[in-house]
């Protein structure tokens, strides 16, 4: 069986934007990574939530992240499976996410699972989600200095 190469590497680099769009908090970049009836589905120590539909999506993103709550998401060693215009995907998500407001620091992994699909000869993300290998908070204290706060594009 001979493996779509091209593909493989275009769902990379959109899942790498997806990323980047992520910590970034840059929501048009995120539109352009999802078809419009895209889906999520996270589960982690205390959430357990689906979305559907681009709007929802934005909203969760819009509220998750914010100059009080922002991280650092890498994805790792990606499966990357195409069948013609479909693909499907699992990375490994090492991640920490700062919540000040929370005065907390998360850090954990995760698998994500997700689907892909081109349309008019672009990748985008049809449905994406993780459930949690495990996850620990710190509390962050007096003690940890922010030196830099992120700037988000609106």
């Amino acid at each position: 069986m001979a493996l779509d190469l091209e593909a493989i590497e275009l769902i990379k680099q959109l899942k790498a934007r997806y990323f980047r769009f992520l910590d970034t908090r840059n929501i048009e970049g995120l539109k352009s990574v999802f078809t419009e009836d895209a889906t999520a589905k996270f589960k982690g120590a205390d959430y357990d939530f689906d979305l559907t539909g681009w709007p929802a999506l934005e909203a969760f993103y819009r509220k998750s992240f914010s100059a009080d709550a922002f991280g650092m998401h890498n994805g790792h060693h990606p499966e990357i499976n195409v069948a013609g215009d479909r693909a499907t995907g699992i990375w490994y998500l090492q991640d920490f996410f700062v919540q000040l407001k929370h005065d907390i620091t998360v850090m954990g992994s995760a698998l994500y699972e997700d689907e892909y699909r081109r349309e008019d000869g672009v990748w985008r993300i049809a449905t994406t989600g993780y459930v949690r290998l495990w996850e620990e908070h710190h509390t962050r204290g007096d003690h940890v200095k922010l030196r830099v706060k992120p700037t988000f594009k609106e």
